[in-house]
């Protein structure tokens, strides 16, 4: 009985750090490179697990993801800090596979404020 309940046990430790692993990496983008767009607010989505924000570059919709609600609103962010039709230049760390995706560094409004993913360095902060 003991044996399948250390099995048990170290099974779902496995499935669970499996998932933290899979949920709060950065492999899929290229940390090694920043880019930089113009266009319009689609949506902002300050939801769980994270926040997401849809831009319109030219008529092409980008999704950008950012942090968790809870690390962007200690960075200044609010759910209504960015809202449709606002211009915006967002720079962002491109997806490695997905063309048009990336993930959120800074965004910069139309007056002038910043908002900036102020990341730890072991996610890709400075």
């Amino acid at each position: 009985m003991k044996t399948v309940a250390r099995l048990v046990v170290a099974l779902a430790a496995g499935v669970l750090s499996a998932a933290a692993v899979a949920h709060h990496g950065v492999s899929s983008y290229r940390m090694d490179i920043v880019e930089s767009l113009e266009g319009s607010v689609v949506k902002w989505d300050f939801g769980s697990p994270h926040t997401w924000l849809t831009l319109d570059v030219e008529g092409v919709a980008w999704e950008i993801e950012g942090a968790p609600p809870r690390w962007m609103s200690g960075q200044g962010f609010l759910p209504e800090s960015l809202a449709p039709g606002n211009s915006v230049t967002v720079t962002f760390h491109p997806h490695r596979s997905t063309p048009r995706a990336g993930i959120l560094m800074e965004v910069r409004c139309l007056d002038g404020s910043v908002l900036k993913v102020n990341r730890p360095a072991s996610l890709g902060g400075p």
